[in-house]
């Protein structure tokens, strides 16, 4: 009885796993390539006056942009003035942070705080698989996309 019972525990949990990973991997093609990030990694960081973790998750996109330097561009959104893209992104949930390759391409998006070295660690994946050196541009001014 109880053997069974852990084995329906665990599949249950495999398969909400599954469901979790299936899931995001929907919402990121649904995103698809963006042209306006291709050249250079991108970190996308969308922020609001009205939320209270944005300061910190400013302080923290500072500091890795400051690590990074001009292998990154740094892209601000303001969400509350620029509800069109925070809505071509998902973005319900501020702050968000999402990590674009030099291609344009979606990999990594978090919803609320995202940790220093959460960001680093993707910006890694993404710039150790990139074979061409980027030739970057820095940028840290909000833009309507």
């Amino acid at each position: 009885m109880i053997l069974e019972r852990t084995v329906l525990v665990l599949a249950l949990a495999v398969l909400a796993l599954a469901t979790c990973y299936t899931l995001r991997q929907v919402h990121l093609r649904r995103i698809g390539r963006e042209p306006a990030f291709e050249g250079v990694p991108t970190l996308l960081y969308f922020a609001g006056a009205t939320c209270a973790y944005c300061p910190a998750q400013s302080r923290i996109v500072d500091q890795v942009s400051a690590t990074w330097d001009e292998q990154l561009r740094v892209t601000r959104v303001d969400a509350e003035h620029d509800p069109e893209t925070a809505a071509r992104y998902s973005v319900f949930t501020l702050p968000t942070t999402i990590i674009i390759d030099g291609d344009g391409r979606v990999h990594h998006v978090n919803y609320g705080l995202a940790d220093e070295s959460k960001l680093n660690w993707q910006l890694k994946q993404i710039l150790d698989s990139d074979q061409s050196p980027a030739a970057g541009i820095r940028s840290t001014q909000s833009t309507g996309l």
